[in-house]
């Protein structure tokens, strides 16, 4: 038996960006790079520039590191991925919000001010 996949609408025209600045922003973090995808729907894949490692035991185990240094990739959606399901939203350094936000609670990072 096959799954039919059905695209979720969104409206195209809409700044949806914006949104994700504000997001990040709010958590003390201004420097990002954000990639749209519009594939399966709206996905934003936000590269974190700024932010420093506090305690690398708390970071996921999941998480490459190198010499004290790594990357945070997350992922910001309208739909639900591999990602969210089958992860529990880390996969490497790839993450949903929800998991970057728990970094940050638990003090494995914090922005560079």
């Amino acid at each position: 038996m096959k799954t039919q996949f059905i695209k979720t609408n969104f409206n195209e025209d809409f700044d949806h960006e914006t949104k994700v600045v504000e997001i990040f922003e709010k958590l003390g973090f201004d420097n990002i790079k954000i990639t749209t995808s519009t594939a399966n729907g709206l996905s934003h894949y936000v590269s974190v520039l700024d932010f420093k490692i506090i305690d690398e035991n708390k970071l996921y185990g999941e998480m490459f590191v190198f010499e004290g240094e790594t990357s945070i990739n997350v992922r910001i959606s309208d739909h639900t991925s591999n990602l969210d399901t089958t992860c529990g939203g880390v996969d490497g350094n790839k993450m949903n919000l929800n998991a970057f936000e728990n970094l940050i609670k638990t003090g494995a990072i914090s922005n560079l001010k």
